[in-house]
Protein backbone atom coordinates (compact mmCIF):
# COMPACT_ATOMS: atom_id res chain seq x y z
CA UNK A 1 0.00 0.00 0.00
CA UNK A 2 1.25 3.40 -0.90
CA UNK A 3 1.60 5.72 2.06
CA UNK A 4 -0.07 8.78 0.55
CA UNK A 5 -0.21 10.37 3.96
CA UNK A 6 3.53 10.92 3.82
CA UNK A 7 3.27 13.17 0.80
CA UNK A 8 4.11 16.06 2.98
CA UNK A 9 7.26 14.40 4.13
CA UNK A 10 9.32 16.98 2.37
CA UNK A 11 7.37 19.75 4.09
CA UNK A 12 9.21 18.80 7.22
CA UNK A 13 12.08 20.89 5.98
CA UNK A 14 10.08 23.94 7.07
CA UNK A 15 12.22 27.03 7.54
CA UNK A 16 14.22 27.79 4.43
CA UNK A 17 12.86 24.92 2.38
CA UNK A 18 9.35 26.30 2.22
CA UNK A 19 10.36 29.67 0.90
CA UNK A 20 12.82 28.11 -1.52
CA UNK A 21 10.25 25.60 -2.73
CA UNK A 22 7.55 28.24 -3.04
CA UNK A 23 9.81 30.18 -5.41
CA UNK A 24 10.11 27.20 -7.74
CA UNK A 25 7.35 26.78 -10.28
CA UNK A 26 6.35 23.65 -12.13
CA UNK A 27 8.05 25.03 -15.25
CA UNK A 28 11.38 25.36 -13.45
CA UNK A 29 11.20 21.69 -12.43
CA UNK A 30 10.12 20.49 -15.91
CA UNK A 31 13.56 20.65 -17.51
CA UNK A 32 12.49 19.13 -20.84
CA UNK A 33 9.44 21.44 -21.01
CA UNK A 34 7.06 18.66 -22.02
CA UNK A 35 4.38 19.57 -19.49
CA UNK A 36 5.12 16.60 -17.24
CA UNK A 37 7.58 16.10 -14.44
CA UNK A 38 9.27 12.74 -14.91
CA UNK A 39 10.85 10.97 -11.94
CA UNK A 40 14.40 11.76 -13.08
CA UNK A 41 13.56 15.49 -13.33
CA UNK A 42 11.96 15.53 -9.90
CA UNK A 43 14.61 13.47 -8.10
CA UNK A 44 17.47 15.44 -9.67
CA UNK A 45 16.07 18.83 -8.62
CA UNK A 46 14.92 17.52 -5.25
CA UNK A 47 18.31 16.02 -4.40
CA UNK A 48 20.09 19.17 -5.52
CA UNK A 49 17.87 21.64 -3.64
CA UNK A 50 16.37 19.88 -0.61
CA UNK A 51 18.28 16.90 0.69
CA UNK A 52 21.07 18.98 2.26
CA UNK A 53 18.51 20.52 4.59
CA UNK A 54 17.87 17.09 6.06
CA UNK A 55 21.45 15.92 6.30
CA UNK A 56 23.68 17.71 8.80
CA UNK A 57 26.87 16.31 7.25
CA UNK A 58 27.02 15.79 3.50
CA UNK A 59 29.83 13.24 3.95
CA UNK A 60 27.58 10.79 5.80
CA UNK A 61 25.81 7.98 4.00
CA UNK A 62 22.47 9.64 4.60
CA UNK A 63 19.95 10.48 7.25
CA UNK A 64 19.89 8.25 10.33
CA UNK A 65 16.65 7.33 12.03
CA UNK A 66 16.90 9.74 14.97
CA UNK A 67 17.84 12.61 12.67
CA UNK A 68 14.91 11.80 10.41
CA UNK A 69 12.51 11.90 13.35
CA UNK A 70 14.01 15.16 14.65
CA UNK A 71 13.54 16.83 11.26
CA UNK A 72 10.03 15.39 10.97
CA UNK A 73 9.09 16.69 14.39
CA UNK A 74 10.61 20.12 13.71
CA UNK A 75 8.66 20.34 10.47
CA UNK A 76 5.37 19.84 12.27
CA UNK A 77 6.29 22.42 14.90
CA UNK A 78 5.11 25.31 12.75
CA UNK A 79 5.27 27.89 15.55
CA UNK A 80 8.79 26.78 16.54
CA UNK A 81 8.00 26.44 20.25
CA UNK A 82 9.55 22.92 20.35
CA UNK A 83 6.20 21.41 21.29
CA UNK A 84 3.39 20.11 19.10
CA UNK A 85 0.00 21.62 19.82
CA UNK A 86 -3.17 19.65 19.20
CA UNK A 87 -3.47 21.30 15.79
CA UNK A 88 0.14 20.52 14.84
CA UNK A 89 -0.22 16.91 16.00
CA UNK A 90 -3.44 16.46 14.00
CA UNK A 91 -1.79 17.87 10.90
CA UNK A 92 0.98 15.31 11.28
CA UNK A 93 -1.43 12.51 12.02
CA UNK A 94 -3.73 13.32 9.12
CA UNK A 95 -0.95 13.72 6.55
CA UNK A 96 1.78 11.41 7.81
CA UNK A 97 1.01 9.00 10.58
CA UNK A 98 -2.49 7.60 10.32
CA UNK A 99 -1.13 4.72 8.26
CA UNK A 100 1.37 4.08 11.05
CA UNK A 101 -0.41 5.00 14.28
CA UNK A 102 -3.77 4.35 15.84
CA UNK A 103 -3.47 7.39 18.11
CA UNK A 104 -5.30 10.35 16.64
CA UNK A 105 -6.04 12.15 19.91
CA UNK A 106 -3.18 14.17 21.29
CA UNK A 107 -4.30 13.14 24.80
CA UNK A 108 -3.10 9.58 24.20
CA UNK A 109 0.33 10.68 22.95
CA UNK A 110 0.67 13.45 25.56
CA UNK A 111 1.66 11.19 28.45
CA UNK A 112 2.49 14.02 30.85
CA UNK A 113 -0.89 15.69 30.15
CA UNK A 114 0.50 19.17 29.54
CA UNK A 115 -1.59 19.67 26.39
CA UNK A 116 1.32 19.36 23.96
CA UNK A 117 3.46 16.62 22.45
CA UNK A 118 7.16 16.87 23.28
CA UNK A 119 9.81 15.34 21.04
CA UNK A 120 10.26 12.49 23.53
CA UNK A 121 6.53 11.71 23.47
CA UNK A 122 6.53 11.90 19.67
CA UNK A 123 9.63 9.73 19.36
CA UNK A 124 8.27 7.12 21.79
CA UNK A 125 5.13 6.76 19.66
CA UNK A 126 6.65 6.87 16.18
CA UNK A 127 9.85 4.90 16.82
CA UNK A 128 8.29 1.42 16.60
CA UNK A 129 6.48 2.13 13.32
CA UNK A 130 7.60 1.57 9.73
CA UNK A 131 7.73 5.32 9.08
CA UNK A 132 11.54 5.39 8.73
CA UNK A 133 11.93 1.99 7.07
CA UNK A 134 9.37 2.83 4.38
CA UNK A 135 11.65 5.63 3.23
CA UNK A 136 14.87 3.61 3.69
CA UNK A 137 14.28 1.61 0.51
CA UNK A 138 17.54 -0.39 0.62
CA UNK A 139 17.26 -1.11 4.37
CA UNK A 140 20.78 0.09 5.17
CA UNK A 141 19.60 2.24 8.12
CA UNK A 142 20.28 5.47 6.23
CA UNK A 143 18.00 7.50 4.02
CA UNK A 144 20.01 8.60 1.02
CA UNK A 145 19.18 11.65 -1.03
CA UNK A 146 17.84 9.42 -3.80
CA UNK A 147 15.67 7.38 -1.41
CA UNK A 148 14.07 10.49 0.03
CA UNK A 149 13.51 12.01 -3.41
CA UNK A 150 12.10 8.77 -4.79
CA UNK A 151 9.81 8.24 -1.82
CA UNK A 152 8.45 11.77 -2.09
CA UNK A 153 7.97 11.45 -5.86
CA UNK A 154 6.10 8.17 -5.47
CA UNK A 155 3.77 9.75 -2.95
CA UNK A 156 3.13 12.80 -5.10
CA UNK A 157 2.40 10.63 -8.15
CA UNK A 158 -1.22 10.03 -7.14
CA UNK A 159 -2.18 8.02 -10.22
CA UNK A 160 1.06 5.97 -10.32
CA UNK A 161 1.76 6.80 -13.95
CA UNK A 162 5.45 7.58 -13.43
CA UNK A 163 5.30 11.35 -13.80
CA UNK A 164 3.74 14.36 -12.11
CA UNK A 165 1.24 16.55 -13.86
CA UNK A 166 1.09 20.25 -13.09
CA UNK A 167 -2.04 19.49 -11.05
CA UNK A 168 -0.23 16.91 -8.89
CA UNK A 169 2.74 19.22 -8.44
CA UNK A 170 0.60 22.24 -7.55
CA UNK A 171 -1.58 20.19 -5.23
CA UNK A 172 1.33 19.06 -3.09
CA UNK A 173 3.19 22.35 -3.36
CA UNK A 174 0.11 23.84 -1.69
CA UNK A 175 0.49 21.39 1.21
CA UNK A 176 3.91 22.89 1.84
CA UNK A 177 2.33 26.29 2.17
CA UNK A 178 -0.37 24.92 4.47
CA UNK A 179 2.25 23.59 6.87
CA UNK A 180 3.88 27.00 7.12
Amino acid sequence: MKYVKTIILVALFVGGTLSMFAQNSFKSWDSDKDGYLEKHEFTSKFMDKYFSMWSEDANKMGIIEEGFFKKSYAGLDTDNDRMLSDEEWLLGYNYFYNDYLVYKDVDIVDVNNDGTVSFKEYYDVIYDTHYFTDVDLDNDNYISEYELAEFVFNNWDKNDNGFLSKYEFDRFKQYYLDVQ
